[in-house]
């Protein structure tokens, strides 16, 4: 799935799947951030009654993962009050590192593992959802039909209002390559995931001022 797909072309790149899959009435989606967390979830998963389509990941984890797998229940990695990052998978790693490069200049970053987008976590998304954050969703797959468009379904459905950025592939293939070389090429890095955040909220800043 996404990014994993090194060194091959479209044909092998999944990047399309979620949103393909949860339109698909009885089908939930597991999309796991790394070995740990996808073996954590599987018990659940097999047990439910609705079938699951698994983002396999075999990634060695991040983070120390809370064991307390719940299906549509999101895993909060860290607290934040100025961005929160909402991604799963293989970027987690990403989205560590740059919360880290962020707080180095100052911000304050919260970080979520989404684990499974259906059923999705409403309630930690209309929680953090304040005209003083920006909510950023950082994935390897189209920007259509994956966590940017199932967010902003959830926030219009619910009548809130809040700054969404979304990082993720407009709506092409990406350069097949090696994960590294991938990450870096795309523009998914921690320090160039961090460098867009910066400017984001840098608009912003200035879009506020503007207003006043």
């Amino acid at each position: 799935p996404g990014f994993l797909s090194d060194g091959n072309g479209p044909t092998h790149q999944a990047i399309e799947d979620i949103s393909l899959m949860r339109t698909i009435p009885p089908m939930n989606v597991f999309c796991p951030s790394d070995e740990e967390d996808m073996l954590s979830g599987l018990k659940e998963i097999i047990l439910h009654p609705s079938p699951f389509y698994v983002r396999y990941n075999d990634s060695k984890p991040a983070v120390k993962h809370d064991k307390d797998f719940k299906i549509g229940k999101a895993e909060v990695i860290k607290e934040g009050r100025d961005v929160i990052i909402f991604t799963y998978g293989i970027l987690l790693r990403q989205a560590i590192e740059a919360a880290d490069i962020l707080r180095s200049e100052g911000r304050s970053v919260g970080i979520v593992n989404m684990r499974t987008l259906k059923p999705i976590d409403e309630e930690i998304i209309k929680q953090t959802c304040r005209r003083d954050v920006l909510l950023v969703t950082l994935e390897d797959h189209f920007i259509t039909g994956g966590l940017y468009s199932i967010i902003a379904e959830l926030l219009f459905k619910n009548r809130l209002r809040c700054n969404v950025f979304p990082i993720t592939l407009e709506n092409k293939w990406f350069k097949p390559a090696m994960l590294s070389d991938v990450l870096d090429y795309e523009g998914f890095t921690a320090e160039k995931i961090a460098g867009r955040i910066n400017e984001e909220l840098i608009k912003l800043s200035e879009s506020k001022v503007y207003s006043i």
